[in-house]
């Protein structure tokens, strides 16, 4: 998607009818932005042209829709890249009660649109801002990650393991550093081999690179790699298929998709955290500000109250921890009782906070 796309068939045949009758330019540009709405109007601009990736997009996409069909809102949905970035976002501003994006890549531009739209609200996911229209949800995403490294330490068999990121960025080096730590909580004599796609994002769809990275990996005796990368991360996939090795998928829970080489999923909720969002800004409870979601956290905070019915009427696929280890009936073969009680220990001792797991990278990696 190029342009913000409106999910209302009505007004889209309308529109339709009206150019053709008025063979006026301008007409498209009226039905986008002024027509009339019965609801509030949500619109979700993805962090680029991401839409299939069975990671992070896509579990976005889950959320919002999941939110349009409990809350009947309506929603326009638009994928991006950093040229369309900025115009989308104004676009979206002057059309929508609540625009939401996500990713690091659009601190700044949010930075630069959402001062021009003070009487809009914005959420950014995965990073913070602070402007006064603009609520910010990270994630501790290490915590998650120290829970598959764990289960990569106590699985492999080689004694070396394997970690491809899309780009070296801080937002990524939480997930490394939560890996390397869990890693490090069951055997420091494990070697850890760490690479990374891309210097910039192309390395989040690059899935040729990861797949050679993977190859290489695999053939110097890594037997599990920790992949990511979002959609690129396929290319890690196929070289394990290939050479009947482990991988760990982010974001999503994909173990269903090939049981025979997911050891388990590092699930990142953000399905979960756009559905409540939606919710809080339908309550008109939505506040500036930053909310920090973790293992403990079920829903996105402080202002939803334990009774909210819309809440606790989530569909049945949203549900849990915002970040976790995926277990289910297709990875479950290949963890023993052994690894699953140790693992449920360490996740108890995080949610306690005697473990706290670290966010930051020592660097220069040895």
């Amino acid at each position: 998607m190029n342009t913000l796309k409106n999910k209302n068939p009505i007004f889209l045949v309308i529109g339709l009818l009206l150019i053709s009758i008025c063979s006026c330019e301008r007409i498209s540009d009226t039905i986008l932005t002024e027509q009339p709405t019965t609801s509030i109007q949500i619109s979700m601009i993805y962090p680029g042209k991401c839409l299939g990736d069975m990671a992070y997009c896509d579990q976005l996409q889950k959320g919002i829709i999941a939110a349009e069909n409990s809350l009947g809102i309506d929603i326009i949905e638009a994928e991006s890249s950093s040229e369309t970035w900025d115009p989308l976002l104004r676009e979206a501003a002057q059309r929508s009660d609540l625009v939401i994006t996500a990713g690091y890549q659009l601190a700044e531009p949010i930075q630069r649109v959402a001062p021009e739209f003070p009487d809009t609200n914005f959420v950014l996911i995965d990073t913070f801002i602070d402007l006064p229209n603009v609520t910010s949800v990270v994630y501790r995403e290490n915590e998650g990650s120290f829970l598959v490294g764990a289960i990569a330490a106590l699985k492999t068999e080689t004694g070396k393991v394997g970690y491809i990121g899309a780009v070296d960025v801080p937002l990524l080096r939480k997930f490394e550093a939560g890996y390397v730590a869990g890693i490090h909580a069951i055997n420091t004599d494990i070697e850890i081999v760490r690479e990374y796609i891309a210097e910039d994002g192309s390395g989040f769809s690059n899935t040729a690179e990861a797949k050679r990275l993977a190859a290489q990996q695999y053939e110097n005796r890594v037997d599990i790699i920790y992949t990511v990368a979002s959609g690129a991360g396929r290319g890690a996939v196929e070289a394990a298929k290939e050479r009947q090795k482990h991988v760990i998928w982010v974001d999503d829970n994909i173990n269903a998709t090939a049981p025979e080489v997911f050891l388990t999923s590092m699930v990142k909720r953000v399905d979960n955290s756009v559905y409540d969002i939606a919710i809080e800004f339908a309550a008109g409870r939505l506040t500036p500000g930053t909310v920090s979601l973790g293992l403990k956290e079920t829903d996105v905070g402080h202002a939803l109250d334990e009774h909210d019915e819309a809440h606790h009427n989530r569909p049945s696929t949203l549900t849990g921890s915002f970040v976790d280890y995926a277990l289910d009936a297709h990875n479950r073969p290949h963890l023993s009782d052994e690894i699953i009680t140790k693992v449920e220990a360490l996740r108890s001792q995080i949610i306690s906070g005697e473990i706290v797991v670290p966010s930051e990278v020592t660097l220069p990696r040895e």
